[in-house]
């Protein structure tokens, strides 16, 4: 037994037994002040003679406040440096999000096992390991935890992070890929002081050091503080350390204090934040009631008319009222002589009423919405559905029209693009498009085997009243696809014998015999369409 506490300090629990925290921690940063802050959450999931496992769920939220607006820049450092990328920044840490862990513990604290990852940056460790310490073993006033770990980093990021301990704030489980490692030591070391009431009372020093380097950054983390424990339910209290991170490279070195505190939130408590909880989601609920009904209830008659009134001849304040109103409308059946009137003010001169015909619309006419949307994609830059819709030589095309096209050396994506030049060896010149502008970096000519028609429903810049004719010399030549679509090639059409098809290259070669059956189902209809041609009497030669 202790003596300092009449009884053994150990991790004993309950089968379902729960405890929550509210988690404060403030890094002063070079020029920044960083706060992670939130609810975390334990569940006794399974019980053995000398190890539990629990369940954690929980996060932290981010928020950052700048100290200086415009100020001098550190070399290196955490967010916001100058010169190589922060080792703390990257936008991946678990401990950031709500997420879940499943944690085996020892009855002294030692963590066996970890299912899931709760990383914090500033080599803080796993959250969900944050208030469990290293117990003494037996009746000890003194107790010290010495190892060594590592710190892994990927190189693309220069982020530091991964084991650091295998308790407190530095926990052992990051789960991201390694690239490289740099060891570290890590020394805890533990006093017990003075039990008040089922509170005991322990004060910790805390080290973390990597050796000195020429190669890579070092990190020396010192602090100390206080953490206590309740005897009577054998679960963490609280805790406040106060930490300092230096990072140093070459001869310049960052010194960040960090103050890390939680406590144990009550039961009484968490089912008041239950209750206010419930409240909220209650009321959200009903407010998702009523806006749904009022957006499924059709226009009275009388609605309709004075709907109908202020959208004709209403002044522009009342206009746009009625049409934002009609805008959280989704009615079952749209009134065609709603839809009417909205149309007509699209491109009404008042910007206003413009704008809110268009929000109004695209919730009255599912057509209109999905033309817009499907305007939206060919603006670029992002890939849009391949249509099918092959170019061939023949095809007629027109400067401005806008197309979808694959860019060479980028890949299989299909791309929004801008006819800009037809020229005389059949290629095509084409722009592709980013937010809707050309880019003169973006502008390459590519063969007409790498252009596919836009969707018919897209709407297109006015086609000249005379199509430019394809180059005659090409005339016949087409793209042909095997049945897979993996295989292409630019030829004419020569003849079909014993089911096998003959084809042409543009240098006049003929092609080895092909199956009828392995080319794809558009080129068997074209040959069968050329068969039915040379069948009739009547074709024109």
């Amino acid at each position: 037994m202790n003596s300092a506490f009449g009884q053994q300090l150990e991790y004993r629990w309950k089968p379902g037994q729960k405890f929550s925290y509210d988690v404060k921690i403030v890094v002063d940063a070079v020029d920044e002040v960083v706060t992670y802050q939130g609810m975390t959450h334990y569940t006794v999931v399974t019980l053995g003679p000398d190890q539990s496992t629990v369940t954690y769920r929980g996060g932290l939220t981010e928020s950052k406040r700048q100290k200086n607006a415009g100020g001098n820049r550190v070399p290196f450092g955490p967010p916001g440096f100058g010169g190589p990328p922060s080792p703390f920044s990257r936008p991946t840490f678990a401990g950031k999000t709500q997420t879940s862990n499943k944690i085996t513990i020892t009855t002294r604290g030692e963590v066996l096992a970890m299912e899931g990852d709760s990383q914090l940056p500033y080599l803080l460790g796993n959250v969900s390991l944050l208030p469990f310490e290293l117990l003494p073993d037996g009746p000890k006033r003194t107790w010290e935890d010495d190892s060594g770990i590592a710190i892994t980093k990927r190189e693309q990021s220069n982020s530091p992070f991964g084991s650091f301990g295998p308790r407190g704030a530095f926990g052992p489980f990051g789960q991201d890929n390694k690239e490289s490692v740099q060891t570290a030591g890590e020394r805890s070391t533990y006093q017990l002081g003075k039990r008040t009431g089922k509170l005991a009372l322990v004060n910790k020093s805390y080290q973390l050091s990597t050796p000195k380097s020429n190669e890579n950054r070092t990190y020396l983390i010192q602090g100390k503080g206080t953490w206590t424990f309740d005897c009577d339910e054998n679960v963490p209290q609280s805790s406040s350390m106060q930490m300092v991170l230096s990072v140093a490279s070459g001869n310049q070195t960052n010194r960040i204090p960090i103050a890390i505190q939680y406590s144990r939130v009550s039961a009484e408590i968490l089912a008041e934040m239950k209750a206010d909880a419930d409240k909220r989601a209650a009321e959200a609920a009903r407010m998702a009631a009523e806006k749904k009904a009022f957006a499924e209830k059709p226009l009275t008659a009388a609605e309709k008319a004075k709907t109908l009134a202020a959208l004709e001849t209403g002044m522009e304040v009342q206009r746009v009222e009625v049409l934002n109103q009609l805008a959280l409308k989704t009615p079952a059946d749209r009134d065609p002589e709603i839809v009417a009137a909205i149309s007509k003010l699209i491109n009404h001169p008042q910007k206003g009423t413009a704008i809110a015909a268009d929000k109004a619309l695209r919730q009255w006419s599912p057509d209109y919405a999905k033309r817009m949307k499907l305007a939206k994609s060919y603006q670029g830059p992002s890939p849009v559905g391949s249509t099918g819709l092959v170019v061939e030589s023949t095809t007629p095309l027109y400067v401005g029209q806008l197309v979808q096209a694959q860019r060479p050396r980028r890949g299989s994506f299909w791309r929004a693009a801008r006819v800009k030049e037809l020229l005389a060896d059949g290629q095509v010149k084409l722009a592709f498009l980013t937010w809707g502008k050309e880019n003169d970096r973006d502008t390459v000519a590519v063969s007409r085997r790498m252009i596919q028609l836009a969707p018919p429903e897209l709407a297109q810049p006015a086609a000249p009243a005379v199509l430019p004719a394809a180059n005659p010399a090409n005339a016949a030549m087409r793209t042909w696809s095997d049945v897979t679509g993996r295989f292409k090639i630019q030829a004419e059409f020569d003849s079909l014998e014993d089911g096998k098809v003959r084809l042409r290259r543009a240098d006049g070669k003929l092609l080895a015999p092909l199956p009828l059956e392995k080319l794809s189902a558009a080129d068997r209809a074209f040959v069968e369409q050329q068969q039915a041609e040379d069948d009739n009497p009547f074709r024109v030669e």
